[in-house]
């Protein structure tokens, strides 16, 4: 896939979505605060703010990347969970928000179980010895004449008298 625009372009865009997911999350906490309440029929809107913020983010940074399938997978699977869970937010009490909500827990988990197994099978076992038919040969010393290995030869080691 071709980038459209610099990928420098989609790092601010991603960087911008990312700071403003964030500012709406403080005013998200400061509004719950101020009014002494955390219900969703009040606030839905800025509720879902930083949700679909933190997504665009996700997906623009995405875009700034390299394609590489594995990061791509897992970009599209936690910026859709974010879309689902932010829309889910914009809804409350409907029979929507539920299934958005499941939605958004689904793709959550696939993109942990996605994450965990990229992760497991780049790993080395640390704790098993390699086979010995993948080890390198050992390097042998070799002899000189007088059957002294040259790693212990030291002058006048051969004649202990002189």
């Amino acid at each position: 896939m071709q980038h459209t625009q610099p990928p420098t372009l989609w790092l601010w865009a991603a960087a911008g979505f990312g700071v403003a997911a964030i500012t709406a999350t403080v005013l998200l906490i400061a509004t719950d605060g101020i009014t002494g309440s955390s219900r969703w029929a009040h606030h839905p809107g800025i509720s879902a703010a930083p949700l679909l913020l933190i997504a665009a983010a996700i997906a623009a940074g995405s875009l700034a990347q390299p394609a590489r399938q594995r990061r791509r997978v897992m970009a599209v699977f936690a910026a859709l969970a974010f879309t689902a869970w932010g829309l889910a937010q914009l809804l409350p009490g409907s029979s929507a928000a539920g299934y958005l909500n499941d939605t958004a827990i689904l793709l959550f988990v696939t993109d942990a179980a996605y994450a965990i197994h990229a992760n497991a099978r780049n790993a080395f076992p640390a704790t098993q010895p390699r086979p010995r038919h993948t080890r390198a040969p050992r390097p042998q010393a070799k002899r000189r004449a007088g059957g002294l290995r040259p790693q212990n030869h030291r002058a006048g080691a051969a004649f202990p008298g002189r």
